[in-house]
């Protein structure tokens, strides 16, 4: 802060440092009335301030004559101010001026009314004046540059033009002089800068407000439909197939802006005029008087004089523009991730409507603040009397009159109207336009707007774990002032999701135990009967991970395919498709179960049949899971079933009866060896249960009421005499060392069906009595033909078992040589064993099984898959009948013993019961099949076996399964032929 002490032309005479004030800190100076510089005393006639940012600025003038032009006071700028005091030679003759003109106007004048005013002081009568310099101004009227003066004060005002030729400011100097009648001089210089501004005015910024909201938070989710009751969990895993839906928040709008306050002056040039009516007396020598002496006479004088005087009113104003202002809406969003269609689906706003913005910005000065209108002012005139002299002009300040001339400057704000509601409002006020609002902030959008759903994951996708996910909300501008473009911004912390197609193969083999004939079946596998049908159930429910929509279920929605794989050949149910063995077999998705059948000429034994279920998605190149695919890099579920292919055991029949009165039912004619084709068979249904067409009598056992001609319906079979029968096996019995081993037992029942119990028969052999069937002493052998006249065995029969042996066994020699040979050798007679077990050797096998096969099966193996047994069996012709374990030598000893001893059992019938099994590998310790004693199947039951039946007498008879045949306990061969022979 210094006190500049300068003349007026700015040359300084003296400087005091007021030392460093803080802004808005209170500085004082006193100025002296005179100071001496250089020898030459100086007085003060002008003080003002100046701010140092803008130093050729005058701030406060005072003239001399003014009270308070010494002493000053002052609120201290920015950046500093300056106490200036103008000091001239004193003189008789006082001058003042100063230039009245606006300090600020708009860029577009061109040239500005001013009025250079100058006022004077003198001890002697004024006499003239002169505008000795002027510059960057011209006086409106020429003439103005000098004039007479009158009185010893006055004023002047002198309208002037201040030019606008380049340059965004002028600054103006004028200097008058004025003489008085003796010749003493006065002057003044006066200076004053005219700037160009923004609608002229003196503008600077004000308040700011400044805010935004450019941070979207915006979030997303990937989920499993339906939103609110999702169906799984997508971080576990969702299958294909399924669908998904995005929902997307943020905020429903974003904004940026920055309003500023413009504040500011204007000065307003003002005339003021007034025209004063000068009235005075001179006196002047008058004629004289009657005396003759000289006499005054007094004359009135009046003039007029007008003084118009140039003010510069300021006037303050205030608005607010807009700066900078950005908003955005919301466009859209994108959302990707690998189980998206396409990888990124977008997601449009759905009842959504961006921000209303209704915003207009004007830099221009001019659109925004509205000049007063003013006139200039005219004053009521005033008469001076001056007396005996001219009255001088009063030097009044009409300033208050001015500035009641003009009234306040009008101003307007920019216009913004966000959502109907105004934050800036642009109405027009006077002088101080309001403070805008905020901007409300934005509410984030409702869950459906950035919403969409039913985004199905496509079936091709393999399954992958937590795959990321990533997201770009789009904003674009709705309105922007001075900066703004659209915006995009990254989606973070979105889920992953994992892709995980569920299968699961809980598959299974009907397990056919009702026609499992094992000895000992196996445990853990599904039996398979050789030319049966057979049962896969292959689900699509089953369990699977224990996650939200997994579990228990039926996954057949997610399975492209279910196949199945059997080591060995199969039909499909319509045995005519036939599937090779090895083979995958597809099955249809929602076929939970399908038959197949099983041809005869598969091996027996154990197998593994293997099957895969395929998810929707799975590649090319897959890898799998027994069970179900917990682990997602599997896409197969697989199953393992074990399996056992099982033979039959069936279809025994009696085919032949030697009792010469059973002729007539299986011959044609007596004597003859042409069968009628009647047989016995264990019931009257065949393999399976179904109704093989015979009916009784012609089942079993053989007895009483059998015979069909009624005069015989008394006749059993006497003993001695042998019955021809039939057996069936399938299965793997075409081995050199297979067999079928009989075992019979006897029973007793009387006549009436009574007191059946289990017996030991005897027979004497030769010398030897009472030979226990069963004993060590029972050495009786057993033969039997195959190719026996009565046996009838087809001829074609026996060359096509032989033909089949010789595929088979790979025989040497000629093919028709050994077809020739067994058929000679199978009139040979073969040994089977005795009374008490008989074991059908291969000898007394054929095959039957049909050589029409699939192309690529062994037609020979074929054939030997299904093998007929035949044998014979007979009782002793004189058996001899005692309970089971009966001690016939303990009894002999103290009975008398003899062919009618009365412990024999005479009145009734000897019941042969069969148990039929089949032999492996000559491995006797282990029976193959059985026919009634298996655990799971009883075959004799299967095929209809009557555990009873009523004779012709009316006396009922209850049976034993494996009943065969009944003998007469007192009749015998011997009764055709007479005594002798041992059977």
């Amino acid at each position: 802060m210094k006190a500049i002490y300068q003349k007026e032309d700015g040359t300084r005479l003296k400087e005091v440092d007021k030392g460093v004030f803080a802004t808005g800190e209170e500085a004082n100076h006193t100025f002296e009335g005179q100071l001496t510089s250089g020898g030459q005393t100086y007085e003060i006639i002008r003080s003002y301030v100046t701010n140092n940012n803008k130093p050729d600025e005058k701030l406060f003038v005072l003239e001399k004559g003014d009270p308070k032009l010494k002493e000053r006071s002052i609120l201290v700028g920015s950046g500093g101010s300056n106490f200036i005091g103008i000091y001239k030679i004193p003189s008789s003759v006082t001058v003042t001026s100063r230039i009245e003109a606006p300090e600020t106007v708009d860029q577009n004048v061109t040239e500005v009314d001013g009025n250079f005013v100058f006022e004077v002081k003198s001890l002697k009568n004024l006499k003239s004046y002169e505008i000795t310099d002027i510059q960057n101004a011209r006086l409106v009227q020429t003439g103005d540059k000098s004039g007479t003066l009158s009185g010893t004060s006055t004023s002047k005002t002198i309208p002037i033009k201040i030019p606008f030729t380049s340059g965004d400011k002028v600054s103006v100097q004028i200097t008058v002089v004025v003489k008085d009648v003796d010749g003493n001089t006065g002057d003044s210089t006066s200076d004053h800068t005219v700037r160009k501004g923004d609608g002229g005015g003196d503008t600077q910024p004000g308040a700011s407000q400044q805010a935004e909201v450019m941070e979207p938070s915006v979030s997303a989710v990937i989920q499993a439909d339906s939103r609110g009751a999702e169906k799984f969990d997508v971080l576990q895993g969702i299958p294909t197939s399924e669908s998904l839906y995005v929902n997307a928040l943020a905020k429903s709008y974003l904004y940026r802006n920055k309003f500023t306050e413009t504040t500011g002056t204007k000065q307003y040039p003002i005339q003021v005029s007034k025209t004063y009516t000068l009235t005075w007396t001179e006196t002047h020598p008058g004629p004289p008087d009657a005396d003759g002496n000289p006499t005054t006479i007094t004359v009135p004088r009046s003039d007029t004089q007008t003084v118009t005087k140039n003010y510069s009113i300021e006037r303050k104003y205030s608005f607010w523009t807009i700066q900078n202002l950005e908003v955005y809406g919301i466009q859209k969003a994108t959302v990707s991730n690998y189980a998206l269609p396409s990888g990124t689906v977008t997601l449009e706003p759905n009842g959504y409507a961006p921000p209303t913005v209704s915003a207009a910005h004007d830099a221009s000065l001019s659109a925004h603040i509205t000049d007063p209108v003013y006139t200039n002012v005219t004053l009521p005139g005033q008469t001076i009397s001056g007396g005996s002299s001219r009255p001088p002009v009063p030097n009044e300040d009409w300033r208050s009159t001015a500035e009641s001339a003009i009234g306040k400057i009008k101003v307007k704000n920019d216009s913004f109207v966000f959502n109907g509601n105004t934050i800036m409002d642009n109405r027009t006020v006077e002088e101080k336009a309001p403070t805008p609002g905020a901007i409300p902030a934005p509410p984030m959008v409702g869950q459906d707007v950035l919403y969409s759903s039913g985004y199905v994951i496509d079936a091709s996708k393999t399954n992958k774990a937590n795959q990321p996910s990533t997201g770009t909300i789009f904003y674009t501008l709705v309105k922007g002032i001075d900066g703004g473009e659209n915006k995009s911004y990254p989606i973070g912390g979105i889920n992953p999701v994992t892709v995980h197609t569920p299968v699961v193969n809980q598959a299974s083999v009907s397990d056919d135990q009702a026609h499992n004939q094992k000895t000992q079946p196996t445990a853990g596998r599904a039996a398979l009967i050789l030319d049966r049908p057979f049962t896969v159930t292959i689900p699509t429910s089953g369990p699977h991970k224990d996650i939200k929509g997994y579990g228990n279920r039926d996954y057949a929605k997610y399975v492209r395919d279910k196949q199945i794989w059997f080591p060995f050949d199969v039909y499909k149910a319509d045995r005519t498709t036939f599937v090779p063995k090895e083979t995958w077999v597809s099955i249809p998705v929602g076929q939970i179960q399908t038959t197949f059948y099983l041809p005869v000429w598969v091996d027996e034994g154990y197998y593994d049949v293997l099957f895969r279920t395929f998810a929707e998605n799975s590649p090319a190149s897959f890898t799998s899971q027994m069970n179900a695919n917990l682990d997602l890099s599997n896409h197969v579920a697989t199953q393992v079933v074990p399996v056992e292919v099982i033979g039959r055991l069936y279809d025994f029949r009696i085919t032949d009866i030697a009792d010469f009165a059973w002729e007539s039912v299986f011959r044609t004619q007596k004597g003859s060896a042409t069968p009628t084709g009647n047989a016995y068979w264990v019931g009257t249904k065949g393999i399976d249960g179904a109704p093989r067409g015979n009916t009784p009598p012609y089942v079993l056992p053989v007895r009483q009421g059998s015979h069909p001609e009624s005069g015989k319906k008394n006749v059993a079979v006497k003993t001695g005499y042998h019955v021809k029968f039939e057996v069936m096996t399938k299965g793997n019995m075409f081995g050199s060392g297979d067999g079928i081993l009989i075992t019979p037992t006897f029973y007793f029942v009387d006549s009436k069906g009574k007191n059946r119990q289990e017996v030991d028969l005897y027979y004497h052999s030769g010398s030897q009595r009472f030979i226990r069937i069963g004993s060590s002493d029972d050495v009786e052998k057993r033969y039997v033909t195959l190719d026996a006249r009565l046996r009838n065995v087809p001829k074609q029969e026996l060359t096509g078992t032989a033909a089949t042996l010789w595929s088979l066994n790979g025989s040497p020699g000629a093919r028709q040589t050994f077809i020739d040979q067994y058929v000679k050798d199978a009139k040979k007679p073969t040994y089977v064993g005795g009374y008490d077990i008989m074991l059908l050797p291969p000898q007394l096998r054929t095959f039957v099984g049909s050589t029409q096969v699939p192309s690529g099966i062994d037609a020979a193996r074929a054939n030997a898959s299904v093998q007929r047994w035949r044998g014979d069996y007979s009782l002793p012709a004189a058996p001899y009948v005692v309970p089971k374990g009966f001690n016939l030598a303990e009894y002999g000893r103290t009975h008398r013993l003899d062919d009618h001893a009365p412990v024999f059992l005479k009145d009734g019938y000897i019941i042969v019961n069969f148990n039929i099994e089949t032999i492996r590998n000559q491995d006797l310790n282990h029976p193959h099949l059985q026919y009634k004693n298996a655990p799971l199947d009883n075959q004799w039951r299967m095929e209809g076996f009557q555990r009873s039946f009523v004779d012709p007498y009316g006396a009922t008879f209850s049976l034993l399964d494996g009943d065969v045949v009944f003998y007469h306990a007192n009749l015998s061969s011997y009764d055709d032929f007479g005594t002798g022979g041992t059977h």
